[in-house]
């Protein structure tokens, strides 16, 4: 595994309300590296993210909107974000009150270096 994976996953976990970060092999829903909170399955999360994420980004394309750069998920407990990075699929998951606006900046900047 690659310690630029590892290194941007364990940044964004450190960003305010972001309660972990999971890289996802996109093809297989598998996480490639994760740092989460114990509460929080990462085998879960990457089946989740990845299923999505790739339903999502096959409508949009099929829809004519263009490929699918971001998906946000909304739940009771907070937020999921996803980005695409090539053949990986970058997910952070944030608490109700993180500060979103800085937390997508900060996935989409780590989404564009690992590509």
């Amino acid at each position: 595994m690659s310690d630029v994976y590892v290194d941007t996953v364990s940044r964004l976990s450190r960003v305010p309300g972001v309660r972990g970060a999971i890289l996802v092999e996109a093809a297989g829903g598998v996480p490639v590296t994760a740092e989460v909170d114990a509460s929080i399955s990462p085998r879960a999360v990457a089946a989740l993210a990845a299923a999505l994420f790739q339903r999502t980004a096959s409508v949009s394309t099929t829809a004519g909107l263009g490929r699918l750069r971001r998906f946000q998920l909304e739940t009771a407990g907070g937020h999921v974000l996803m980005a695409g990075a090539g053949e990986l699929i970058l997910v952070v998951l944030v608490d109700d009150d993180g500060q979103l606006g800085m937390v997508r900046l900060e996935t989409q900047r780590a989404a564009e270096s690992l590509i």
